[in-house]
Formats: C-alpha cells, sequence, structure tokens
C-alpha cells in the first residue's frame, strides 16, 4: 500500500502530524440574561470559523521552512486531509522549537503546532 501524504495548497507532506484537530461543525449561539429571564440565540451549525490544531513532536527544519512560507503568503489555500473532504483554510501560526545536533545531518524542529482556520468546505 502506497503512502497518500495530506497536503496544503500544492505542498505534500513529508510527515502526516501526530496529531490533528477532527473538522466537524461547531454550534454557534448566544445567551443574554433579561430582567424576566434569558434569551437564548442559535445560529446553527457551521464548519466556517472552525479552528484546527495539527502537531508533530518532530519535524525537518524543511518542512517547517516550507510551512512557513505558507503561512507568510497569508492567502487562503485548501487543505486535503486525504479522507473524503478538503477544505480552504487560513493558517494562523506556527511554532516549533529549533534544535541542532550532532546526531542529525540537519537541524529539526521539535514540538511543532501548526494552527488553521477553515473559511469554507471545497465543493
Amino acid at each position: 500500500m502506497s503512502w497518500n501524504p495530506m497536503t496544503l495548497g500544492s505542498y505534500a507532506f513529508e510527515r502526516d502530524p501526530d496529531g490533528c484537530t477532527v473538522p466537524k461543525k461547531a454550534r454557534y449561539t448566544s445567551m443574554v440574561k433579561t430582567y424576566g429571564g434569558a434569551v437564548f440565540f442559535s445560529w446553527g451549525l457551521f464548519i466556517e470559523g472552525v479552528e484546527i490544531e495539527m502537531s508533530w513532536k518532530l519535524m525537518s527544519a524543511t518542512m517547517f521552512n516550507m510551512l512557513q512560507t505558507l503561512l507568510e503568503a497569508d492567502a487562503e489555500i485548501v487543505w486535503d486531509k486525504k479522507s473524503g473532504t478538503t477544505y480552504n483554510v487560513q493558517l494562523q501560526a506556527l511554532e516549533g522549537a529549533y534544535v541542532e545536533t550532532s546526531l542529525l545531518d540537519a537541524p529539526y524542529r521539535q514540538d511543532v503546532k501548526l494552527r488553521m482556520v477553515i473559511t469554507s468546505e471545497v465543493a
């Protein structure tokens, strides 16, 4: 069986995340207390606005730099999880400790977190 990595824009991940928020619709509500009780408002369930966090224990510096380039592009891109549904997303933040060691040929990133928000589902 061949490996089919998830993609972000045109970049195919070297390694899928160790952890990832499950993309699912969120219910948007508000409640206001009034003199006689409370009023509850519900706008339904939407995928738009749902925040996703992916995490890796270790990541190559090359992959981190590519994700940083996508973040700095400040544009909506397509996230394909390779599990059926594809989403348009905006990247919010990328964090990870830079580690340089003589045990590896190249530096790497540790405890990496990529946060993004879903703007729409791709039809």
